[in-house]
């Protein structure tokens, strides 16, 4: 479904029928934490299931290869409901009870802003594994993310449209920071030389009332609809869109690469194009990849995704900055091996952090 290379990829497909150190504790002398916050319920409980999933295979790994931890490793699962309030209270759990000194975590931008400034008010390092709004580039000193910022799919997708020769676009666009940060990327970069955006419609993440939100596109004239969500909602658009006989061309974004968006919006989801932002490569043949692929496929029975491979790679990472935490372990000895990583070679491909946090991959784009 997707072309692969050794680079970062973002490639437009057609959808067809865990106790550590804060500056508030101790750490436990016989172990240390690492906190893990994902949907694990709630409508996008999809992603956090899956992260989850991967990041038992990667703590069982881990284990399996203890040489060099002095302790006792542990993890710390909480459930952000994949909605903001929870999150920062579960952060806040993490922090203070569990003493945790590193958090994987969110799969939701909208999560993972609030809960990273809880983090890093408290000097806790906080590496997401999907998390792509803009506003993270500057969320602080100890926040990290594995996947690129909204401004490359972005840009990618406006660009997809752009070589298709469509003039005017409608866009939807969930209303959290996810979804109005990379519908602005899409409309600034779509705008000019005799295109416009003739439709910008919010719409929140209990909206029930779908005509509302999708009946405006039949008279805004547009030749072309973004739908800047998660999975649940665009299968809704969707879903709608075909009843009221809406026949023009979708673009989605990378989150609704889930089985669930055929599952709920089953043939409607013909013909709708997405970028995959990914640089994980299920079918590639270097050895660490494939021997992720293997191993979760024999242990949970399908093959791994983005969502998988990206959860798995965080893990790691902050198991590799405990590691260099020689003696007492804490975020900023974990912040501070992340800040001198270079680059690790993880299941995605290679990783490395800019001065922000923010890994650095080549993109390539591709029809």
């Amino acid at each position: 479904m997707q072309e692969h290379s050794a680079v970062h990829i973002i490639v437009f497909v057609t959808a067809v029928l865990l106790t550590g150190v804060t500056c508030h504790g101790s750490p436990r002398e016989d172990a240390t934490g690492v906190g893990v916050l994902l949907p694990l319920t709630g409508d996008a409980s999809s992603y956090g299931q899956k992260g989850r999933r991967a990041i038992e295979m990667a703590f069982d790994d881990r284990k399996a290869q203890a040489a060099g931890l002095d302790r006792k490793l542990t993890v710390v699962f909480e459930d952000s409901k994949g909605n903001a309030k929870d999150g920062v209270s579960a952060t806040q759990k993490l922090i203070t009870v569990d003493k945790v000194s590193a958090i994987v975590g969110d799969a939701l931008s909208a999560v993972t802003l609030p809960a990273a400034a809880v983090a890093e008010a408290n000097r806790v390092v906080l590496i997401s594994p999907v998390s792509s709004a803009p506003g993270i580039t500057h969320a602080g000193k100890y926040i990290y993310r594995i996947w690129p910022s909204d401004l490359m799919e972005g840009k990618a997708a406006a660009g997809f449209a752009v070589s298709k020769g469509f003039k005017k676009a409608a866009l939807l666009f969930l209303n959290n920071d996810y979804g109005n940060g990379i519908a602005d990327i899409f409309a600034t970069e779509f705008s000019g030389s005799g295109r416009n955006v003739v439709l910008k419609s919010a719409y929140q993440d209990i909206t029930t009332d779908w005509r509302t939100i999708v009946t405006p596109l039949a008279s805004s004239g547009a030749d072309v609809v973004y739908v800047a969500g998660y999975y649940k909602d665009t299968a809704a658009i969707l879903r709608t869109a075909r009843e009221l006989g809406i026949e023009t061309q979708f673009i989605g974004a990378t989150a609704i690469e889930d089985e669930n968006l055929i599952k709920l919006a089953g043939t409607a989801t013909e013909g709708i194009v997405y970028p995959l932002a990914t640089g994980f490569d299920a079918a590639s043949t270097d050895a660490v990849s494939k021997a992720f692929v293997n191993s979760f496929q024999k242990r949970f029975g399908y093959q791994p995704g983005w969502m998988e491979a990206h959860a798995y790679d965080a893990f790691m990472l902050v198991c590799d900055g405990v590691k260099s935490s020689k003696g007492r372990v804490s975020g900023t000895r974990i912040r501070g091996y992340l800040d001198h990583l270079g680059s690790y070679h993880g299941v995605t491909g290679d990783i490395k952090f800019d001065e922000n946090g923010d890994v650095i991959r080549e993109v390539v784009s591709s029809g």
